[in-house]
């Protein structure tokens, strides 16, 4: 590869211009703004904090609390995923794994994984799917997606109804992620349901002791999902999810509208504080990083997670039964951004709970996030290697059956699916014409 001519690329007219209007145009202006907005916005905010008594600080001192903290059994739950879509196939691997520790165990039995559940298939094989397929089974790659998605969500919620359902004595579990998701994504009428053999096995305390109730079953993600989550609001020990890094403004949004329901803002500055949100894209990490000084949290708020709409239909009923969550942050250190902590119960040892968190979240260094959930997060992971082999098998296999068929135009098209594209080698030399 040419090294890159410095004296060139400053002749350029799209470079030196693109350069000018980053440092001389309004951009540095919108900065300004950006943060101007955001500490008068965060001056209300804390306020509002102060006022509703929000804020409270998570003791912590390390080397005393694990003298205590080494006898908790703790179970961190993650999921993983590989797909690959092709003109013909879609492979497609999920699992969702535990890692269970309890530190003071002896080394034998200190710590453990377990896959839970895994599903290994194609998305377009009928026999090995973990959806009914449609009547074109070819969709187009956002419902895959979707699928994909919808997957995922429900394996690592199966997951934790697993340990629930074996009547697992855990004095905490942790996921890495939301504990619940917005589920208006996946309630098109183009949605596949799962089959029953699938749901039969990620539900296992459903009924289905009659064939009268497994007609009944209705497998759709979202009627899954929530008898997943139902299942979880009665777990004897504490479920969070927690999420690292955060766009969402459902904290921000529900801390302003208590404020206007107690009148301690106006109707009219609480429309305008959510317009200023939305528009410069102020999220609930961002703002609350401003707020929150080092071991500080915020007290869990009461949030729907569904919210309503005209587009739910036939999904009224589902949609106005999920449990409501309970959202809260903690920073977890001086650089970075305080992590979400989600649960479907109320805490009810909010200071106990959050200085587990906390104390998770400080044995890596400058890391400020459970140290237990980035171990189950590697290990859930589908290796990169493995997609790339499997790939490469049905890339041949593919090859074979062309070749099989004794048809040129069939050996090209294989050909050029394993060439992935056009060749860069292939291209004219910048500044030379062909020959």
């Amino acid at each position: 590869m040419q090294s890159l001519n410095t004296n060139k690329l400053l002749k350029s007219s799209l470079f030196t211009n693109f350069i000018n209007n980053v440092i001389h145009n309004p951009s540095p202006e919108v900065q300004k703004n950006f943060m101007d907005v955001s500490i008068k916005i965060a001056d209300t905010i804390r306020k509002i904090c102060d006022e509703e008594k929000v804020i409270f600080k998570v003791p912590y001192n390390g080397r005393e609390y694990w003298k205590y903290g080494k006898s908790l059994e703790t179970c961190f739950v993650d999921g993983g995923v590989y797909s690959s879509f092709e003109s013909s196939s879609a492979p497609f691997a999920i699992r969702a794994k535990s890692y269970i520790v309890k530190p003071n165990n002896p080394i034998s039995n200190r710590e453990k994984f377990e896959e839970s559940i895994a599903f290994m298939g194609d998305l377009y094989d009928s026999k090995n799917n973990i959806y009914e397929l449609s009547e074109d089974p070819y969709e187009d790659n956002q419902l895959l997606n979707k699928k994909k998605d919808a997957a995922r969500i429900v394996f690592e919620i199966a997951c934790i109804v697993k340990h629930l359902f074996e009547k697992r004595k855990f004095n905490y579990c942790l996921l890495h992620g939301p504990i619940q998701t917005p589920v208006m994504p996946f309630s098109g009428p183009e949605f596949p349901l799962f089959k029953d053999e699938i749901v039969k096995n990620i539900l296992p305390f459903l009924n289905f002791k009659t064939k009268k109730d497994e007609k009944n079953l209705n497998a759709h993600f979202i009627n899954v999902y929530l008898n997943s989550l139902n299942y979880l609001t009665k777990s004897k020990f504490p479920i969070f999810g927690i999420v690292e890094r955060t766009k969402s403004t459902i904290y921000l949004r529900n801390l302003l509208f208590i404020a206007k329901q107690k009148n301690k803002i106006a109707a009219n500055d609480y429309e305008k504080m959510i317009s200023t949100i939305n528009r410069y894209k102020i999220n609930d990490g961002n703002l609350l990083e401003l707020i929150l000084s080092d071991g500080q949290a915020l007290k869990p708020l009461e949030v729907e997670k569904q919210i309503p709409s005209k587009a739910w239909g036939e999904w009224d009923v589902q949609m106005n039964s999920f449990p409501k969550t309970f959202v809260g942050y903690l920073k977890t250190n001086s650089h970075q951004a305080p992590i979400r902590i989600e649960t479907l119960n109320k805490p009810k040892n909010i200071y106990k709970d959050f200085e587990y968190i906390l104390a998770m979240s400080k044995l890596l260094p400058n890391y400020g996030f459970p140290a237990g959930l980035d171990v189950v997060d590697k290990s859930a992971k589908i290796p990169s290697w493995l997609g790339k082999a499997a790939k490469g098998y049905y890339s041949k296999y593919y090859l074979d059956l062309a070749i099989g068929t004794k048809n040129n135009k069939n050996v090209n098209s294989a050909l050029k699916m394993l060439q992935g594209g056009r060749v860069w080698n292939n291209r004219p030399k910048a500044g030379k014409i062909s020959k």
